[in-house]
């Protein structure tokens, strides 16, 4: 986190730790019509410091404006700050450069001094189409595809970082059904690496991402080919009781097929990580 030494600004994402002084501020291009973990941080900070909401209004795109002001209005409701301040200075270039920074730390890094050339390249070719700054960031795992097709390392990396940052901040509403009904994770992300990266010291394979709003964290889980199964019986918003899932995984026609304990203790890892849910 940094701060201004007067103001005692948050910078999201949050690294947990709050000032001295009574009072904080924070930016609606941080908190607006945020919901996940980043809400839930928020929520922590507000009960423990009395929160003043600093406004951008005036810098807002105009097709987005009227989308942000009703979302102000919903975050006012439950983020209740002692007061709203508007901000009559903003560079929006400086200021999402520094978002870049904290979103995408190990890329950052691992693109050393092509890093600023590359965000100024986005910058140029991207309109700022969202009042959240870390929102003007989310197409550039694409574009770094596109001028380093054969890094696929690096790729794999900004993605990553991507995903976390994506799930830290999207409102997720779970299904609503009968309790023995079992579905995806609304906040579901996946990603295939096709070979270990060091970057993120993590092993080739599929790996899911869930937000889980108890823990106030992102849980990522590798999982194998019975397990992924599972997530493609369940894909299109299907939803089966535990046994209906486990009938429909007998009949999977895979190389090795596994006994009903098998596929059972399969489906209790992925409700156990979160992937899998019961309403």
């Amino acid at each position: 986190m940094s701060k201004s030494n007067d103001l005692n600004i948050l910078s999201f994402p949050w690294d947990g730790v709050l000032p001295e002084s009574a009072q904080v501020i924070v930016r609606d291009l941080d908190v607006v019509g945020v919901g996940a973990l980043r809400q839930q941080e928020l929520l922590k900070i507000k009960a423990e410091r009395e929160i003043i909401l600093q406004t951008h209004s005036s810098f807002i795109p105009a097709t987005v404006r009227a989308i942000y002001d009703e979302e102000l209005q919903r975050t006012l409701q439950w983020l209740t700050p002692v007061r709203v301040i508007a901000e009559a200075k903003f560079n929006f270039e400086e200021e999402v450069l520094k978002t870049f920074v904290r979103i995408f730390p190990k890329t950052h890094h691992q693109l050393g001094v092509m890093s600023s050339k590359l965000c100024a390249e986005y910058l140029k070719e991207m309109e700022w189409s969202s009042w959240l700054l870390q929102d003007h960031w989310r197409y550039f795992s694409g574009f770094l595809r596109q001028k380093y097709m054969d890094k696929q390392s690096l790729v794999d990396l900004v993605q990553w970082e991507w995903i976390h940052a994506w799930l830290e901040v999207q409102p997720f509403e779970l299904a609503s059904g009968s309790s023995k009904q079992i579905f995806v994770n609304p906040s579901l992300q996946t990603l295939n690496l096709s070979h270990d990266n060091e970057q993120i010291q993590r092993t080739s394979g599929l790996y899911t991402f869930v937000c889980n709003q108890d823990s106030v964290k992102v849980i990522e889980t590798k999982i194998d080919i019975y397990e992924a199964a599972l997530l493609d019986l369940l894909a299109g918003d299907r939803e089966y009781t535990e046994e209906q899932l486990l009938e429909m995984a007998l009949l999977e026609e895979l190389s090795s097929p596994l006994t009903r304990d098998q596929w059972r203790k399969k489906i209790e890892a992925l409700l156990a990580s979160k992937v899998i849910m019961k309403a």
